[in-house]
């Protein structure tokens, strides 16, 4: 496997312990209404972490070790766009 150092299926967090440590990032760095859901694209699922008005120039913030195996995404979206989709139920 290319990437087998940063995969490990033995220790990789479910979605739900995923979306606590990400949840505790995002806090520190956003005030922004945030969603955080678990899709799938071409290549698998992958973990989208939706915030209002994006990071707003502060570089995507480094994942823990205990978060390998999962591929995480950062989207940008307009205020209100949360609500207005649902995004966060």
């Amino acid at each position: 496997m290319a990437y087998e150092h940063n995969w490990n299926p033995d220790d990789k967090l479910t979605f739900d312990e995923l979306k606590e440590e990400l949840t505790s990032i995002v806090v520190d760095i956003t005030e922004q209404a945030f969603a955080i859901r678990k899709w799938n694209d071409d290549g698998g699922s992958v973990v989208e972490v939706w915030i209002e008005k994006g990071l707003q120039g502060t570089p995507n913030p480094h994942l823990p070790p205990r978060c390998r195996g999962w591929r995480v995404v950062w989207v940008s979206c307009p205020l209100g766009y949360l609500d207005a989709f649902q995004m966060r139920r």
